[in-house]
Protein backbone atom coordinates (compact mmCIF):
# COMPACT_ATOMS: atom_id res chain seq x y z
CA UNK A 1 0.00 0.00 0.00
CA UNK A 2 1.61 3.53 -1.13
CA UNK A 3 2.24 5.32 1.87
CA UNK A 4 -0.31 8.64 2.70
CA UNK A 5 0.64 10.70 5.95
CA UNK A 6 -2.37 11.38 7.57
CA UNK A 7 -1.02 14.79 9.31
CA UNK A 8 -1.43 15.64 5.76
CA UNK A 9 -2.85 19.24 4.79
CA UNK A 10 -4.16 19.94 2.09
CA UNK A 11 -6.50 22.45 0.09
CA UNK A 12 -9.77 22.48 0.58
CA UNK A 13 -13.49 24.43 0.93
CA UNK A 14 -14.63 23.98 4.24
CA UNK A 15 -17.83 25.21 5.37
CA UNK A 16 -17.23 26.29 8.86
CA UNK A 17 -20.96 26.31 10.07
CA UNK A 18 -24.34 26.69 8.22
CA UNK A 19 -25.34 30.37 6.75
CA UNK A 20 -24.47 32.90 3.96
CA UNK A 21 -21.26 33.02 2.11
CA UNK A 22 -18.89 34.28 4.70
CA UNK A 23 -19.28 30.82 6.26
CA UNK A 24 -17.29 28.69 3.21
CA UNK A 25 -13.33 29.28 3.68
CA UNK A 26 -10.69 27.86 1.63
CA UNK A 27 -7.90 26.48 3.87
CA UNK A 28 -5.85 23.57 4.85
CA UNK A 29 -7.84 20.78 6.13
CA UNK A 30 -6.10 17.10 7.75
CA UNK A 31 -6.24 14.49 4.69
CA UNK A 32 -8.56 11.67 6.27
CA UNK A 33 -6.29 8.05 6.71
CA UNK A 34 -6.24 6.07 3.86
CA UNK A 35 -8.05 3.25 5.01
CA UNK A 36 -7.77 -0.24 3.58
CA UNK A 37 -10.92 -0.44 1.66
CA UNK A 38 -10.03 3.60 0.18
CA UNK A 39 -8.49 5.30 -2.00
CA UNK A 40 -6.25 8.44 -1.98
CA UNK A 41 -7.18 10.61 -5.45
CA UNK A 42 -5.17 14.40 -6.41
CA UNK A 43 -8.00 16.23 -7.57
CA UNK A 44 -8.55 18.28 -11.09
CA UNK A 45 -12.26 18.96 -11.14
CA UNK A 46 -15.44 19.53 -9.07
CA UNK A 47 -18.81 19.38 -9.28
CA UNK A 48 -21.10 22.45 -7.95
CA UNK A 49 -24.33 21.10 -7.28
CA UNK A 50 -27.60 22.44 -5.37
CA UNK A 51 -26.76 19.68 -2.61
CA UNK A 52 -23.66 22.15 -1.57
CA UNK A 53 -26.42 24.70 -0.92
CA UNK A 54 -28.01 23.03 0.98
CA UNK A 55 -25.86 21.59 2.72
CA UNK A 56 -24.39 25.27 3.68
CA UNK A 57 -27.40 26.59 4.48
CA UNK A 58 -28.51 24.23 7.33
CA UNK A 59 -31.16 22.44 5.65
CA UNK A 60 -29.35 19.03 5.92
CA UNK A 61 -28.41 19.33 9.78
CA UNK A 62 -27.60 15.52 9.75
CA UNK A 63 -24.52 17.18 8.11
CA UNK A 64 -22.73 18.68 10.93
CA UNK A 65 -20.21 21.63 10.54
CA UNK A 66 -17.04 22.60 9.94
CA UNK A 67 -16.76 20.01 7.25
CA UNK A 68 -15.61 19.85 3.54
CA UNK A 69 -17.82 20.59 0.91
CA UNK A 70 -18.10 18.67 -2.28
CA UNK A 71 -20.75 15.86 -3.39
CA UNK A 72 -18.24 14.91 -6.56
CA UNK A 73 -14.86 15.04 -8.27
CA UNK A 74 -12.42 13.89 -11.21
CA UNK A 75 -8.75 12.93 -10.28
CA UNK A 76 -6.15 10.21 -10.78
CA UNK A 77 -5.93 7.50 -7.92
CA UNK A 78 -2.38 8.38 -5.99
CA UNK A 79 -2.58 5.68 -3.13
CA UNK A 80 -5.03 2.76 -2.37
CA UNK A 81 -5.56 0.83 0.45
CA UNK A 82 -4.09 -3.20 0.67
CA UNK A 83 -8.19 -4.62 -0.03
CA UNK A 84 -8.70 -2.22 -3.61
CA UNK A 85 -8.77 -4.91 -5.82
CA UNK A 86 -10.49 -3.16 -8.84
CA UNK A 87 -8.56 -0.06 -8.81
CA UNK A 88 -5.08 1.10 -9.43
CA UNK A 89 -2.17 4.11 -8.76
CA UNK A 90 -2.26 5.86 -12.01
CA UNK A 91 -6.19 5.09 -12.77
CA UNK A 92 -8.82 8.25 -13.48
CA UNK A 93 -11.91 8.30 -11.19
CA UNK A 94 -14.48 10.31 -11.03
CA UNK A 95 -16.02 9.89 -7.52
CA UNK A 96 -19.19 10.51 -5.74
CA UNK A 97 -19.93 11.33 -2.15
CA UNK A 98 -23.22 12.62 -1.40
CA UNK A 99 -22.61 13.60 2.37
CA UNK A 100 -19.35 15.80 0.74
CA UNK A 101 -16.15 15.94 1.30
CA UNK A 102 -14.45 15.98 -2.31
CA UNK A 103 -13.81 19.82 -2.68
CA UNK A 104 -9.96 19.51 -2.05
CA UNK A 105 -6.81 18.85 -3.51
CA UNK A 106 -6.60 15.65 -2.39
CA UNK A 107 -8.91 13.56 -0.97
CA UNK A 108 -9.63 9.91 0.97
CA UNK A 109 -12.61 8.03 -0.57
CA UNK A 110 -14.11 4.80 -0.47
CA UNK A 111 -13.30 2.64 -3.65
CA UNK A 112 -16.85 2.32 -3.63
CA UNK A 113 -17.39 5.46 -4.19
CA UNK A 114 -15.01 5.91 -7.16
CA UNK A 115 -15.52 5.36 -10.91
CA UNK A 116 -13.10 3.79 -13.27
CA UNK A 117 -13.30 7.07 -16.33
CA UNK A 118 -13.04 4.81 -19.51
CA UNK A 119 -10.23 5.95 -21.84
CA UNK A 120 -11.42 8.20 -24.70
CA UNK A 121 -14.07 10.28 -22.13
CA UNK A 122 -12.32 13.61 -20.81
CA UNK A 123 -12.48 14.92 -17.33
CA UNK A 124 -15.19 17.39 -17.49
CA UNK A 125 -17.61 14.88 -19.05
CA UNK A 126 -17.03 12.66 -16.80
CA UNK A 127 -17.09 14.37 -13.45
CA UNK A 128 -20.70 16.49 -15.05
CA UNK A 129 -21.92 12.77 -14.95
CA UNK A 130 -22.77 11.49 -11.43
CA UNK A 131 -24.98 14.02 -9.29
CA UNK A 132 -26.85 15.30 -12.34
CA UNK A 133 -27.14 12.46 -14.75
CA UNK A 134 -27.45 9.70 -12.52
CA UNK A 135 -30.61 11.81 -10.91
CA UNK A 136 -31.47 12.52 -13.89
CA UNK A 137 -31.38 9.11 -15.42
CA UNK A 138 -33.30 7.52 -12.46
CA UNK A 139 -35.86 10.13 -12.96
CA UNK A 140 -36.39 9.95 -16.43
CA UNK A 141 -36.25 5.62 -16.83
CA UNK A 142 -36.48 4.38 -13.43
CA UNK A 143 -38.93 6.34 -11.65
CA UNK A 144 -40.09 8.03 -14.58
CA UNK A 145 -40.83 4.88 -16.84
CA UNK A 146 -40.72 7.23 -19.97
CA UNK A 147 -42.38 5.41 -22.86
CA UNK A 148 -42.25 6.54 -26.82
CA UNK A 149 -44.43 9.35 -27.53
CA UNK A 150 -44.56 10.65 -24.06
CA UNK A 151 -44.82 14.35 -23.33
CA UNK A 152 -42.58 15.47 -20.94
CA UNK A 153 -42.26 18.43 -18.19
CA UNK A 154 -39.02 19.29 -16.86
CA UNK A 155 -38.82 22.18 -14.15
CA UNK A 156 -35.01 24.47 -14.35
CA UNK A 157 -34.79 22.46 -17.56
CA UNK A 158 -31.61 25.23 -18.24
CA UNK A 159 -29.44 23.47 -15.03
CA UNK A 160 -27.02 20.52 -14.96
CA UNK A 161 -30.08 18.29 -13.90
CA UNK A 162 -32.67 19.60 -16.95
CA UNK A 163 -29.94 19.40 -19.55
CA UNK A 164 -29.04 15.91 -18.77
CA UNK A 165 -32.83 14.66 -18.63
CA UNK A 166 -33.22 16.22 -21.84
CA UNK A 167 -30.95 14.51 -23.52
CA UNK A 168 -31.47 11.12 -21.91
CA UNK A 169 -35.34 11.78 -22.82
CA UNK A 170 -34.22 12.12 -25.99
CA UNK A 171 -33.15 8.66 -26.89
CA UNK A 172 -36.89 7.57 -26.38
CA UNK A 173 -38.95 7.49 -29.96
CA UNK A 174 -41.47 10.82 -30.40
CA UNK A 175 -40.95 12.01 -26.79
CA UNK A 176 -41.83 15.67 -26.60
CA UNK A 177 -39.81 18.06 -24.11
CA UNK A 178 -41.19 20.85 -22.13
CA UNK A 179 -39.53 22.75 -19.80
CA UNK A 180 -39.99 26.09 -17.81
CA UNK A 181 -36.46 28.52 -17.36
CA UNK A 182 -35.83 32.09 -17.60
CA UNK A 183 -36.33 33.80 -20.95
CA UNK A 184 -32.97 34.42 -21.47
CA UNK A 185 -32.12 30.34 -22.04
CA UNK A 186 -34.93 29.81 -24.44
CA UNK A 187 -33.40 29.56 -27.59
CA UNK A 188 -29.69 27.78 -26.57
CA UNK A 189 -32.58 24.67 -24.66
CA UNK A 190 -34.57 24.37 -28.37
CA UNK A 191 -30.83 23.52 -29.56
CA UNK A 192 -30.33 21.05 -27.00
CA UNK A 193 -33.97 19.16 -27.89
CA UNK A 194 -36.67 20.88 -25.78
CA UNK A 195 -39.93 21.79 -27.67
CA UNK A 196 -41.44 24.04 -25.34
CA UNK A 197 -39.66 26.31 -23.52
CA UNK A 198 -42.06 27.42 -20.46
CA UNK A 199 -41.15 30.78 -18.09
CA UNK A 200 -40.87 30.22 -14.95
CA UNK A 201 -43.42 32.60 -13.53
CA UNK A 202 -46.86 31.64 -14.39
CA UNK A 203 -46.07 28.47 -16.25
CA UNK A 204 -48.91 26.65 -15.33
CA UNK A 205 -51.46 28.17 -17.83
CA UNK A 206 -48.62 27.65 -20.63
CA UNK A 207 -47.95 24.36 -19.65
CA UNK A 208 -51.83 23.68 -20.06
CA UNK A 209 -52.02 25.45 -23.74
CA UNK A 210 -49.01 23.70 -25.00
CA UNK A 211 -50.67 20.22 -23.77
CA UNK A 212 -54.22 20.52 -23.13
CA UNK A 213 -54.30 17.01 -22.52
CA UNK A 214 -51.95 16.94 -19.37
CA UNK A 215 -48.46 15.33 -19.15
CA UNK A 216 -46.93 11.58 -18.85
CA UNK A 217 -44.31 12.38 -16.89
CA UNK A 218 -42.66 15.45 -14.54
CA UNK A 219 -39.97 16.01 -13.20
CA UNK A 220 -40.16 18.38 -10.32
CA UNK A 221 -36.65 20.10 -8.68
CA UNK A 222 -38.79 23.22 -7.25
CA UNK A 223 -40.89 21.27 -4.75
CA UNK A 224 -43.02 22.99 -1.98
CA UNK A 225 -46.02 24.70 -3.06
CA UNK A 226 -45.41 23.39 -6.99
CA UNK A 227 -45.91 20.01 -6.13
CA UNK A 228 -49.51 20.38 -6.23
CA UNK A 229 -49.37 22.33 -10.12
CA UNK A 230 -47.46 19.73 -11.09
CA UNK A 231 -50.03 17.02 -9.59
CA UNK A 232 -52.77 19.21 -11.54
CA UNK A 233 -50.70 18.56 -15.38
CA UNK A 234 -50.35 15.09 -15.28
CA UNK A 235 -52.44 13.18 -17.39
CA UNK A 236 -54.49 10.13 -16.15
CA UNK A 237 -51.22 7.42 -15.16
CA UNK A 238 -49.21 10.51 -15.23
CA UNK A 239 -46.16 9.92 -13.39
CA UNK A 240 -44.54 13.21 -11.05
CA UNK A 241 -41.12 12.57 -9.80
CA UNK A 242 -39.69 15.08 -7.23
CA UNK A 243 -36.25 15.15 -6.87
CA UNK A 244 -35.83 18.28 -4.63
CA UNK A 245 -36.71 21.67 -3.14
CA UNK A 246 -34.79 24.49 -4.61
CA UNK A 247 -38.21 26.94 -4.19
CA UNK A 248 -36.22 27.21 -0.97
CA UNK A 249 -33.08 28.71 -1.88
CA UNK A 250 -32.59 32.01 -2.55
CA UNK A 251 -28.72 32.45 -2.81
CA UNK A 252 -27.03 33.39 0.78
CA UNK A 253 -29.65 32.10 2.81
CA UNK A 254 -33.09 30.15 2.95
CA UNK A 255 -35.94 31.80 2.28
CA UNK A 256 -38.13 30.56 5.31
CA UNK A 257 -36.95 30.42 8.96
CA UNK A 258 -39.27 27.97 10.33
CA UNK A 259 -38.24 25.12 11.57
CA UNK A 260 -36.30 23.07 8.77
CA UNK A 261 -38.05 19.95 9.26
CA UNK A 262 -41.32 21.29 8.35
CA UNK A 263 -40.11 22.28 5.35
CA UNK A 264 -40.42 18.92 3.50
CA UNK A 265 -44.17 18.38 4.93
CA UNK A 266 -46.29 19.06 2.64
CA UNK A 267 -51.07 19.08 2.56
CA UNK A 268 -50.22 18.59 -1.06
CA UNK A 269 -50.14 14.91 -1.46
CA UNK A 270 -53.95 13.69 -1.11
CA UNK A 271 -54.08 9.78 -1.21
CA UNK A 272 -57.69 10.04 -2.29
CA UNK A 273 -56.77 12.71 -5.36
CA UNK A 274 -53.82 10.56 -6.68
CA UNK A 275 -56.43 7.21 -6.69
CA UNK A 276 -59.04 8.74 -8.51
CA UNK A 277 -56.77 11.04 -10.59
CA UNK A 278 -54.87 7.85 -11.32
CA UNK A 279 -51.05 9.27 -11.04
CA UNK A 280 -47.78 8.41 -9.57
CA UNK A 281 -46.06 10.98 -7.02
CA UNK A 282 -42.75 9.80 -6.25
CA UNK A 283 -39.47 10.71 -5.10
CA UNK A 284 -36.06 10.39 -5.48
CA UNK A 285 -32.75 10.84 -3.32
CA UNK A 286 -29.60 10.03 -5.32
CA UNK A 287 -27.32 9.93 -2.17
CA UNK A 288 -29.33 7.87 -0.08
CA UNK A 289 -30.03 5.25 -3.11
CA UNK A 290 -26.68 5.31 -3.35
CA UNK A 291 -26.26 3.91 -0.40
CA UNK A 292 -28.45 1.29 0.34
CA UNK A 293 -28.23 -0.10 -3.27
CA UNK A 294 -24.56 0.68 -4.88
CA UNK A 295 -24.28 -1.73 -7.32
CA UNK A 296 -27.28 -0.26 -9.15
CA UNK A 297 -25.59 3.20 -9.24
CA UNK A 298 -22.76 1.47 -10.64
CA UNK A 299 -24.86 -0.35 -13.40
CA UNK A 300 -26.24 2.78 -14.53
CA UNK A 301 -23.16 4.49 -14.78
CA UNK A 302 -21.87 1.79 -16.97
CA UNK A 303 -24.72 2.78 -19.19
CA UNK A 304 -24.00 6.43 -19.06
CA UNK A 305 -20.72 6.12 -20.03
CA UNK A 306 -21.64 4.16 -22.77
CA UNK A 307 -24.02 6.42 -24.01
CA UNK A 308 -21.67 9.27 -23.83
CA UNK A 309 -18.86 7.21 -25.84
CA UNK A 310 -22.06 6.83 -28.84
CA UNK A 311 -22.61 10.36 -28.34
CA UNK A 312 -26.15 10.04 -27.54
CA UNK A 313 -25.33 12.25 -24.33
CA UNK A 314 -23.04 14.82 -23.88
CA UNK A 315 -22.52 17.15 -20.89
CA UNK A 316 -23.09 21.10 -21.71
CA UNK A 317 -20.55 22.50 -19.11
CA UNK A 318 -21.60 26.43 -18.13
CA UNK A 319 -17.91 27.42 -17.04
CA UNK A 320 -14.85 25.89 -15.06
CA UNK A 321 -13.95 28.33 -12.49
CA UNK A 322 -10.69 28.22 -10.60
CA UNK A 323 -11.22 26.76 -6.69
CA UNK A 324 -11.02 30.00 -5.00
CA UNK A 325 -14.13 31.43 -6.91
CA UNK A 326 -16.46 28.80 -5.49
CA UNK A 327 -18.67 31.60 -3.84
CA UNK A 328 -19.28 32.64 -7.20
CA UNK A 329 -19.83 28.96 -8.50
CA UNK A 330 -22.77 28.69 -5.89
CA UNK A 331 -24.20 32.45 -6.40
CA UNK A 332 -24.06 31.19 -10.08
CA UNK A 333 -26.36 27.89 -9.32
CA UNK A 334 -28.57 30.15 -6.67
CA UNK A 335 -29.82 32.29 -8.88
CA UNK A 336 -30.17 29.83 -11.83
CA UNK A 337 -28.14 31.90 -14.29
CA UNK A 338 -26.35 28.66 -15.54
CA UNK A 339 -26.82 26.45 -18.92
CA UNK A 340 -25.62 23.39 -17.94
CA UNK A 341 -22.91 22.29 -15.46
CA UNK A 342 -20.70 24.60 -13.31
CA UNK A 343 -16.67 22.84 -12.33
CA UNK A 344 -14.41 24.11 -10.33
CA UNK A 345 -10.89 23.39 -10.93
CA UNK A 346 -7.44 22.19 -9.07
CA UNK A 347 -4.06 20.99 -9.36
CA UNK A 348 -4.00 21.98 -13.62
Amino acid sequence: MDNVKQTEQVKCIVLEDYGGYDKIKIKNWPLEFLGSTSVCVKVQLCGVNFSDIYTRQGFLRQLKTPRVLGAECYGTIEAIGNEVKNLQCGDRVVCYVWTGGLFGEKVVVSANNCFLVPEGVSGQDAVALPANYLTAYLSIFTMGNIQPGDTVLIHSIAGGVGCAATQLAKTVKDVVIVGTTSVSKHERLKENGVSHVLQHENYETLAKNVSPQGYDLIIDSIGGPNIEISQKLLKACGRLVVIGGSCYINGETLKIVRSLAMKWQTKNLVPQTMIERNITVSGLHLGMLFDSNPNKIHHIMEELFKMLKNKLIKPIIHEILPIDNVIEAQATLAKRMNFGKVLLKLNQ
